[in-house]
């Protein structure tokens, strides 16, 4: 397989936080959007914060077999999943005021990582961004009564309005956000 740099990855994405000012850095342009949960810890809670998350949403998965191999069963358990001994070790490490704000800000920037909450297409992204933020039927009314707005992260893609809804449809197919109805 050949090797390709993709220069300028990053150039055509704009990242907001879930908030009402963010909605003047976003583009007036079609386009299609994502909704994120930012992995947001308090600098001095981090430890205890992310082995909470954890337990929360990650669980141990049981693999066995049948008939002879030719297929394999997963079951998810109830027993959750915690730091490792090294991991938790080390976030503890992460002493200094310094250090923990960094942290913090890589792991918000990594949250990127995960799949999207929710992706939509809109033919304004500033203004669909603020209707999830202020209507009843935007995204905030419907599933982010959970969380505080700010920590979730919009991440808008400006594209032709012509392929927006083919490539929303395709990456929800791809992606599998947990917050679409639509599955294709």
């Amino acid at each position: 397989m050949e090797e390709t740099v993709h220069d300028n990855f990053f150039k055509n994405f704009t990242v907001v936080t879930a908030t009402r000012s963010a909605a003047d850095y976003l583009p007036e342009k079609s386009g299609v959007y994502a909704f994120y949960h930012a992995f947001d810890f308090l600098e001095d809670d981090l430890f205890s914060q992310i082995n909470t998350r954890l337990q929360n949403t990650v669980f141990r998965t049981k693999f066995s077999e049948e008939n002879n191999k030719s297929k394999f069963i997963i079951d998810t358990c109830g027993e959750s999943v915690g730091l490792s001994p090294k991991m938790a070790q080390f976030i503890k490490a992460v002493s200094q005021p310094k250090e923990r704000r960094i942290l913090k800000n890589l792991l918000i920037s990594c949250s990127l990582f995960q799949s999207p909450d929710y992706i939509g297409t809109a033919s304004n992204l500033r203004d669909r961004f603020v209707q999830h933020l202020e209507r009843e039927d935007g995204f905030f009314s419907k599933y982010g009564n959970s969380r505080l707005n700010d920590e979730f992260l919009f991440v808008s893609f400006p594209c032709p309005k012509n392929i927006a809804r083919e490539l929303e449809s395709l990456l929800i197919q791809l992606c599998q956000p947990k917050f679409n109805t639509q599955r294709s």
